[in-house]
């Protein structure tokens, strides 16, 4: 599907369910015909806000269009939840047909304001971010790494909401970790045009005094790659792209989103890469799949990103289908042991329900 065919779907789906909430409240709010015409073309011009300010923030970028898509970001996941609150209120009215019983006017205000409320929560979650610890158990592992800590995270989508606050406390988090080693799995940046330097220099004094490996995911390659890894790289961060390290006996490898889409190319990279099968391996690749050619190269861990296990519920059910239950979370395949993380920031809406913004320490441990 080229990208003008994708953007017509997208933006079709966002109209429908503009017009499906529009229908709802204008049905059971009792909105008078000349108020009804108003708010009918008020949700149209709202459906398209969101694209059309994504696409202002590439053409002229600045803070009134980061301004604009912003709340224009804010609405479309409030919408979301407004959809979730008509599909409430449809469902009431069908219960109430076959009860034979009216159902009380107030029932689709009340149902309405609380969508609202659950997005302003939702609003509020996604900036909490969680540190989540898990104990991991290596082969191989030598003495000087047992007990220490590494950090892995990903997905912090800088550009037009996230900025440079956002990257002085994550690094400020993850400093606080003291962590011997530092991951970093993909989309650091979101894609929009940004001076890389904002996002990137708050993490200078961590990357450089703590080895910090960085790999690109899908959003790098949606905006000036390369001017976002010579920044990364003028910080601190080394970039393993398709490469691998060997650290005091522990192995790293990254797998590039662009060069790792298919089974095939994800088996012919590991293979010219040549992995030390003696030494404890850590496999970085963005997107949580081709589990079955890490496992059968030799890696022990792998750690992915990209699905902020759907960010706004229910998405995370079709999450938890197209990856196979890898969507969130410490799994394993045979001997692999994979983590999924929720990410740290958030793509389009900056809303959050039903998961979390995190960073993740792992302790190494020797497995017997």
């Amino acid at each position: 599907m080229g990208l003008a065919a994708f953007l017509v779907v997208i933006q079709s789906l966002i109209l429908l369910v503009h017009w499906i909430v529009f229908r709802s409240m204008a049905h059971y709010l009792d909105v008078q015909p000349l108020t009804e015409q108003f708010l009918g073309w008020f949700f149209v011009l709202l459906s398209f806000s969101f694209l059309l300010s994504n696409i202002s923030t590439r053409l002229f970028p600045g803070t009134l269009t980061r301004t604009a898509y912003f709340f224009s970001a804010i609405w479309l996941g409030t919408v979301h939840f407004l959809f979730l609150g008509a599909v409430v209120i449809a469902l009431l009215q069908l219960l109430s047909d076959f009860l034979l019983i009216a159902m009380p006017a107030w029932v689709a205000l009340v149902t309405y304001l609380t969508a609202f409320t659950l997005s302003c929560f939702a609003l509020w979650q996604a900036y909490e971010v969680h540190i989540v610890r898990h104990t991991i158990h290596l082969p191989h592992l030598p003495s000087h790494w047992q007990g220490k800590k590494v950090v892995f995270f990903a997905d912090t989508h800088y550009g037009n909401i996230h900025r440079e606050q956002a990257a002085q406390y994550t690094s400020k988090m993850i400093e606080a970790e003291n962590p011997s080693l530092i991951l970093m799995g993909g989309d650091f940046f979101d894609g929009p045009p940004i001076d890389a330097a904002i996002v990137t220099h708050p993490y200078k004094n961590l990357a450089t005094r703590v080895p910090t490996f960085f790999v690109s995911g899908n959003h790098e390659e949606y905006g000036r790659k390369a001017e976002f890894l010579q920044s990364l790289e003028k910080n601190g961060f080394r970039i393993i792209n398709d490469r691998k390290e060997v650290l005091d006996g522990l192995q790293i490898v990254g797998l590039d989103f662009m060069t790792t889409r298919t089974h095939a190319a994800t088996e012919m990279t590991l293979k010219h890469l040549e992995l030390d099968r003696t030494l404890p391996t850590i496999v970085m690749k963005h997107i949580p799949r081709h589990m079955e050619e890490i496992e059968a190269a030799g890696g022990h861990l792998m750690l992915s990103g990209h699905t902020h296990q759907g960010q706004v519920w229910p998405a995370s059910l079709i999450t938890r289908y197209i990856y196979r239950g890898f969507d969130y979370g410490l799994k394993t395949y045979k001997d692999l042991q994979v983590y999924t993380t929720s990410g740290t920031g958030s793509w389009g809406p900056p809303q959050r329900f039903g998961t979390h913004a995190e960073i993740v320490v792992f302790t190494l441990e020797k497995k017997s």
